[in-house]
């Protein structure tokens, strides 16, 4: 017999997979992408900077994300740009979730945790993220890039929550040698854990069976 988690999980997972699937209808009808819809108007890409220039909210301003490119030197493997992702945790407070690294096409390569000193400010737990997206709503008013971005992170989240634990593991790897302030400050130290994605795979999961 079905387990209550299995049925809720298997209808949470066939709900966004549907969600993300339209959003990629739409950007196919128009034919455009996650980065093209971040750099709308921009003729010129500058390194460091933020698109677009005054964020992104989605989830009924629940969430918020921006989109930059480093130096080549600098950038993961066959990525163009990557996308910060943060949520409102009250207080003004805005924790960074994880970052969104995007190839060339503008298709989605994998998450991956940054340290403390890149974005500052709290972090979540896995156990906290799933609170987060779970307390949260999405907006059918938001812009596509916010509807798209939101879809990811409901359909991954089992998989963003094993990213925060694989941070978590190498953070306590570095503490055995040095003090905890001194990892997350170190800059040479930039990426904790990655987890790729394999979209179609993942919707093929859910839209096909």
């Amino acid at each position: 017999m079905m387990s209550v988690h299995t049925a809720t999980t298997g209808k949470h997972d066939a709900y966004w997979s549907q969600q993300l699937f339209a959003c990629l209808a739409e950007m196919a009808t128009y034919d455009t992408n996650a980065v093209l819809l971040a750099l709308a108007g921009v003729n010129v890409v500058e390194t460091e900077r933020r698109y677009p220039d005054d964020g992104l909210m989605f989830a009924n301003n629940r969430w918020r994300a921006f989109y930059h490119c480093h130096e080549a030197a600098s950038q993961h493997q066959n990525e163009h740009g990557h996308f910060h992702i943060f949520t409102d945790i009250g207080g003004d407070q805005w924790a960074h979730v994880a970052a969104l690294a995007i190839d060339i096409y503008g298709q989605p390569l994998y998450w991956f945790a940054v340290n403390r000193w890149v974005t500052d400010g709290p972090w979540l737990s896995h156990k906290q993220f799933i609170h987060q997206l779970r307390t949260s709503a999405e907006d059918e008013q938001d812009a596509l890039l916010g509807r798209w971005l939101y879809a990811l992170l409901q359909l991954y989240q089992a998989e963003i929550s094993d990213l925060f634990k694989s941070r978590d593991e190498r953070v306590r790897s570095y503490t055995k040698k040095l003090e905890l302030v001194s990892v997350l400050e170190r800059q040479e130290i930039y990426t904790l854990a990655t987890k790729e994605i394999g979209l179609q795979a993942m919707l093929e999961k859910h839209l096909l069976r």
